[in-house]
């Protein structure tokens, strides 16, 4: 069975969470999370103090107030940083010590009969980038690191299920930089081999990626269209800018642009359209990164036309034949965003403008 847990806790009380583990005391203090366990736990992981592999007494997360704050060094006076509640004493030690600006009330544990996964958000960088996994096991060096393992790729799993890891805005190797991942157990044991190593490897992973999965959805992921066109660098005022560069023969008033503002918006809730500009944005990567063997469009050149084709059939669902000739208006002149964007999506976002264009004028 799995348990979901959203910690919503109050500074300074003890967290009331279940994890595999009932002898871990849990508290918040000062933006600060507190795992301890007296009888010590054998920890993996990539702690801003005493990480690596060693046994630890407790686990520190947190210290900065906020996004702005992106280094130890910028804690203000006053505040108090991990590394000061061991200082104090208020943090059994050895510790391994994680300095960020993680969103702790909106973490996510998940629990799955051995095993504990608690993913926090990290403000800063608007990625899941703290996740710290308990085990209740006595296991050798080799075991923790086969979990550490199947932790990092449960937390890329979910990054990519839910979009976030694509060639155009964040890629899978760039999405690792801001880790912190931990793995802690019981103790040293003898080695796990053959379908018990399989069965902790496979939950490991498992619970990593729902809790990170539950993690996001509670942060507005997956994208919605108009998500995905922002990871391309193009926003609904872009088009609006690029439509208004070639109205020509009447007056630009703030009433027509916002006219062309509601229209783009109500088109982007057809699913044909968002099909087309998803297959777009999909196909432009494919491109972008090379991945079709013998395909080089770097330049458009002009043997692609199917990247018209896709602009044309924007135009013509939103407003029909005409707006298949506005559309060719809008690919060669190019105005505003349409001129910077890849040999795909210029003629995508072109037909999206083109068919918004001619369908506010219809009347």
């Amino acid at each position: 069975m799995v348990l979901f847990f959203i910690l919503i806790i109050d500074i300074g009380d003890a967290m009331e969470t279940e994890t595999c583990l009932n002898d871990v005391f849990i508290t918040i203090k000062d933006d600060t999370l507190i795992i301890e366990r007296e009888k010590g736990l054998l920890s993996l992981g990539t702690s801003d103090l005493s990480g690596g592999l060693g046994m630890i007494k407790s686990i520190v997360i947190g210290g900065l107030k906020s996004p702005e704050d992106s280094s130890p060094s910028s804690l203000d006076e006053g505040q108090k940083g991990p590394s000061n509640f061991l200082e104090g004493g208020e943090a059994l030690e050895p510790a391994a010590v994680t300095i960020g600006s993680f969103n702790i009330a909106s973490s996510v544990n998940v629990t799955n009969d051995k095993v504990t996964a608690l993913v926090m958000y990290d403000e800063s960088i608007g990625l899941p980038a703290c996740v710290t996994v308990l085990v209740d096991e006595d296991l050798d060096e080799p075991a923790l690191l086969e979990l550490f393992k199947a932790a990092v790729e449960g937390k890329n799993a979910a990054l990519w299920d839910l979009g976030m890891i694509n060639g155009l805005s964040l890629d899978l190797f760039d999405s690792g930089n801001y880790d912190s991942i931990l793995v802690a157990c019981t103790g040293f044991g003898s080695s796990k081999t053959g379908e018990e190593a399989d069965v902790l490897r496979s939950t490991v992973g498992t619970c990593v990626r729902e809790a990170t999965e539950k993690l996001l959805e509670n942060f507005g992921y997956p994208r919605d269209v108009l998500g995905y066109m922002e990871t391309v660098g193009v926003t609904v005022e872009d088009l609006v800018y690029a439509g208004m560069q070639l109205c020509v023969g009447v007056d630009e008033t703030p009433e027509l642009y916002d006219t062309l503002r509601k229209q783009l918006l109500k088109s982007l809730e057809d699913i044909n359209v968002v099909s087309l500009i998803m297959a777009g944005i999909r196909l432009e990567e494919d491109y972008a990164r090379h991945r079709v063997r013998g395909v080089d469009v770097d330049d458009d050149p002009a043997y692609l036309y199917s990247d018209e084709v896709l602009g044309m059939a924007v135009a013509n669902q939103i407003a029909g034949t005409k707006a298949v000739f506005n559309f060719k208006r809008y690919d060669e002149e190019k105005p505003g965003i349409i001129g910077v964007l890849g040999p795909v999506l210029d003629d995508v976002f072109a037909g999206l403008v083109a068919g918004c264009m001619s369908k506010i004028f219809e009347e």
